[in-house]
């Protein structure tokens, strides 16, 4: 998967703005942040702290924990290597997890 998808995958998602965070593209729903894109490959995605340590051990070799001020703070995710499929639903995941209850229902949550 390219940044090109990761970008259209979160863009689809219900009141996503897609904006400049730390000079890189982010994405966020209601002002809520829910992924930061880094370098070539990959993605911070804001999953809660349960989300994240459940993603870093499922997939150790597509994703590990993000610390940030002594918290865990996001799963950094290679989408360079991960299936698009799972991919697709860790987006929609870490939307889940930030998206405000009146809009989680659009897209099953």
């Amino acid at each position: 998967m390219h940044a090109v998808e990761v970008r259209s995958v979160a863009l689809a998602l219900p009141e996503v703005e897609e904006y400049e965070h730390g000079g890189f593209p982010a994405f966020r729903v209601r002002d809520r942040r829910f992924a930061t894109m880094l370098e070539e490959h990959t993605v911070n995605l804001m999953l809660g702290e349960a989300g994240v340590r459940e993603a870093a051990a499922a997939w150790p070799q597509h994703c590990s924990e993000r610390w940030f001020a002594g918290r865990l703070a996001a799963a950094r995710v290679d989408f360079s290597t991960i299936d698009p499929q799972l991919l697709r639903e860790l987006v929609t995941d870490a939307w889940l997890a930030r998206a405000p209850a009146s809009l989680r229902h659009q897209v099953g949550g």
